[in-house]
């Protein structure tokens, strides 16, 4: 991988990451036309940039995180299953850009139904917290969104804005955490310590922490749905690129 090839994958990692495009879909995307193998190694060690810039952006709201860490515990557990179960069929999806735009197309229509939903302030709860688990699971999907499927989820029971918003980039932090630890054996041995990728760290992290600015003012000012109406025509138009 090139310099110029590293600048532009850490640019679409950290803003893909938390703007409700998918990261994973856009890096597949780019690997494709810089004729790179997709390779979750490199989604997971660019992840883990924007997991410090989740907690860099975050660091005042630990009260938050550690109010709502039983929450966040029950709904970090689908995820996690699937991620031990499945990591196999998971590296395969991956593998294979074809399937891209169908998963596009699914992250669209969460991402756009939210433009549908009426402002309400609900609180948390086991059942809520379990259901948006299950949405971030599907999110490990490539094209799908994690931010836009738990953000989406959120907003369907009922939680504020805000909430679905905190609520989702705390899940990002065990999510995060437990795949850096899944990868970790294959980022030791894949010689990803070199300049490029080191580049590639330190422009994700501090466009990450720019992206999360601009996507908590976008949902406070209801125009979340505008991103769904984005990878619906990305998705159309893969269908055609590849």
């Amino acid at each position: 991988m090139s310099f110029i090839q590293a600048i532009i994958l850490s640019f679409i990692q950290g803003v893909a990451e938390f703007l409700p495009i998918s990261s994973s879909g856009h890096l597949n995307l780019a690997q494709y036309f810089f004729k790179i193998e997709p390779s979750l190694t490199l989604d997971i060690f660019l992840n883990t940039a924007t997991f410090l810039s989740v907690l860099f952006f975050f660091r005042k709201q630990l009260k938050y995180f550690f109010t709502n860490l039983k929450f966040i515990i029950v709904a970090s557990i689908p995820a996690g299953l699937v991620g031990i179960l499945f990591k196999d069929q998971v590296d395969s999806v991956f593998a294979n850009i074809h399937l891209l735009p169908f998963f596009f197309i699914l992250g669209s229509l969460f991402v756009f139904s939210t433009k549908f939903f009426g402002q309400k302030d609900n609180k948390l709860n086991y059942k809520k917290a379990i259901i948006i688990g299950i949405f971030q699971a599907v999110a490990i999907l490539p094209g799908v969104s994690r931010a836009g499927a738990t953000i989406f989820a959120g907003l369907l029971l009922g939680l504020a804005p805000i909430q679905a918003f905190n609520f989702s980039f705390c899940l990002f932090i065990p999510a995060s955490f437990g795949a850096l630890l899944l990868g970790a054996k294959d980022l030791s041995t894949s010689g990803i310590l070199s300049p490029e990728y080191l580049l590639a760290f330190i422009i994700t992290f501090f466009v990450g922490i720019f992206a999360l600015g601009v996507l908590k003012k976008v949902l406070i000012g209801h125009k979340f749905w505008i991103f769904g109406v984005y990878t619906f025509i990305l998705a159309i138009a893969t269908f055609f690129i590849l």
